[in-house]
């Protein structure tokens, strides 16, 4: 049976609705890649369509276990064609007209679609009439990182719901499923958080490169080594940099947590205790801060040098 980890948000919300037979006509899911995006909208059909009268979603009526199988007639993935995995409005268009026909087991009409904020503005415009006027029987699931690119016209008629990632008990919970030891999935959780997707794609070959750069990054902050730094920092794609501004805010946030008087036990654990050791509360609170701007940059437009190398200074220089 599908199963959500810590996301009671989301399947509370759809058991509610649909007890008081109020179900919304479409959803938003944001989150980042791999927290558990498309098995929430999956757990959603289950919820929405499964014909039991005890616990819900049952997994074993015949529409929890077709929608398992990935076989229920009315649970319909839409799939892009664009090179970069955006939606075209040719991929969108047969969507409005199916969506008038009645659903072939009598219930709700199910529509996921994932990564609409890869969709162009022209794309996304052809769902408005089925936003605007949806059908009854007819339900939409979408699926984004990034909200700001969903088109407010179509936002505004979706719930939004953000995925939050695991617990680090959920995300132990769910990685031993998988047969993978509690010390891989422990090595995981501190590198990766509660992002579970990101966790096994990690443990099923993933390289430790970055996270070593994160540690010889670290280790240049403790001896201010700019050279160094700006060395690893400029060394970088937007993906690398984005997600090394990122491991680097975890570090230096667990570094002031140690400041405050706990103390994590995470993959950085060595590099948080001597950056801790080595630098202020305030200017860790500073190059936390920094670090953060970092990353809105680069997922903008930012020049990936240049926003690199302004990071480095305002690291080393605490500013």
């Amino acid at each position: 049976m599908l199963k959500l980890y810590s996301k009671d948000n989301i399947s509370g919300l759809v058991l509610s609705m649909r007890q008081r037979d109020r179900l919304c006509h479409s959803f938003l899911l944001v989150g980042d890649k791999g927290v558990g995006k498309k098995t929430a909208a999956k757990y959603m059909a289950l919820e929405i369509l499964c014909r039991s009268h005890g616990e819900v979603p049952c997994g074993k009526c015949k529409d929890c276990r077709t929608i398992l199988n990935d076989a229920h007639p009315d649970v319909i993935t839409v799939s892009a064609s664009g090179k970069s995995g955006n939606y075209r409005a040719d991929d969108l268009r047969p969507l409005i007209s199916d969506a008038y026909i009645a659903s072939n087991e009598g219930g709700y009409k199910i529509y996921i679609l994932p990564d609409i904020d890869k969709a162009l503005p022209a794309a996304q415009n052809t769902l408005l009439k089925i936003f605007e006027e949806p059908p009854d029987h007819v339900i939409i699931i979408m699926t984004a990182e990034k909200r700001e690119n969903v088109l407010p016209t179509v936002r505004s008629r979706a719930i939004v719901i953000n995925v939050p990632e695991a617990s680090r008990e959920d995300t132990i919970a769910a990685l031993s499923e998988r047969k993978i030891s509690k010390e891989d999935a422990e090595r995981a959780y501190g590198l990766l958080g509660g992002n579970i997707g990101a966790c096994i794609e990690y443990l099923n070959g993933g390289s430790d490169e970055l996270y070593l750069r994160v540690k010889s990054a670290s280790e240049a902050l403790v001896k201010s080594d700019e050279y160094a730094l700006l060395k690893i920092l400029n060394e970088a794609d937007r993906a690398t940099a984005t997600e090394l501004a990122t491991e680097l805010s975890k570090v230096l946030s667990e570094a002031i947590k140690r400041k405050q008087g706990y103390e994590d036990v995470s993959f950085y654990a060595n590099e948080a205790r001597k950056l801790s050791e080595t630098i202020s509360g305030k200017a860790l609170m500073t190059m936390y801060d920094r670090a953060l701007e970092a990353l809105q940059k680069l997922k903008g437009n930012a020049s990936v040098g240049l926003t690199m190398a302004d990071l480095c200074g305002k690291l080393v220089g605490r500013i």
